[in-house]
């Protein structure tokens, strides 16, 4: 690891603020596309929080490399922040469910988890909201990989 990985660069603040303001935004478009109502609370400031740690963490540290790297962080961010949605979103559900006594022990807990992420992948399948993660996040690799080089 160079020891420049740690410190804060614009490349990061940028990366994490784009991908913070992108998840914010699908998150929106989540809200309104969800088959049944649903109370989502502090759903997409959320989305926007995870966005901003993995904008930092995954992508930014990636960047400064050449603009077809800034691409591949983009998309590896894109990927690490919908891991990590998916699996907390699942997880914090899995909780809720197991509070009602709904599984008999940690392994269906765990199993139900699974289901649960299942089912959020199949309501957020929508074209245009997978076009727009997927144009944004190039977009944001290479803004980022711009930023990057400018500021070295």
């Amino acid at each position: 690891m160079r020891p420049t990985e740690r410190m804060p660069t614009a490349g990061k603040l940028v990366s994490a603020i784009g991908l913070a303001g992108l998840a914010w935004y699908a998150s929106q478009i989540v809200k309104a596309i969800w088959p049944v109502e649903e109370s989502f609370g502090l759903f997409s400031e959320y989305c926007g929080l995870v966005g901003l740690i993995v904008g930092w963490v995954v992508m930014g540290k990636r960047l400064g490399r050449g603009y077809m790297q800034g691409i591949s962080a983009g998309l590896t961010a894109l990927f690490a922040l919908l891991f990590w949605l998916f699996l907390t979103l699942s997880f914090y559900e899995m909780i809720g469910r197991s509070l009602d006594l709904r599984y008999k022990g940690p392994v269906e807990a765990i199993m139900g988890m699974v289901d649960i992420a299942r089912e959020y992948a199949e309501n957020v399948y929508y074209w245009p909201l997978i076009g727009l993660l997927l144009v944004g996040v190039l977009v944001l690799g290479l803004v980022g990989e711009f930023v990057a080089r400018r500021a070295s």
